[in-house]
């Protein structure tokens, strides 16, 4: 019998994450940077399995990293979805 793989795009800052969810511990984050601005890349696991939840934040903590803090909101209006606090 064949694996049920479920594939998930989520959009944080410009760049596209890929969540591949295989069951149990196997799961991978790929982060696709906007055109033009480098290649995809695996977000590392580690020694240990890690969480799905933990992947993506780690892979937030890596975009986050190379672009800079985020801006604070503008006095008025609300975040934008994926950009509240965690």
């Amino acid at each position: 019998m064949g694996r049920l793989l479920a594939v998930s795009y989520r959009q944080y800052r410009g760049h596209d994450l890929e969540i591949r969810d295989e069951g149990g511990t196997r799961h991978t984050v790929i982060i696709h940077p906007p055109r033009n601005r480098g290649e995809p890349v695996e977000v590392p696991q580690g020694d240990k399995p890690m969480l799905l939840s933990d992947l993506v934040r780690r892979a937030k903590d890596m975009i986050d990293g190379v672009m800079g803090p985020r801006p604070a909101p503008r006095f008025g209006q609300a975040p934008r979805f994926g950009q509240g606090p965690r």
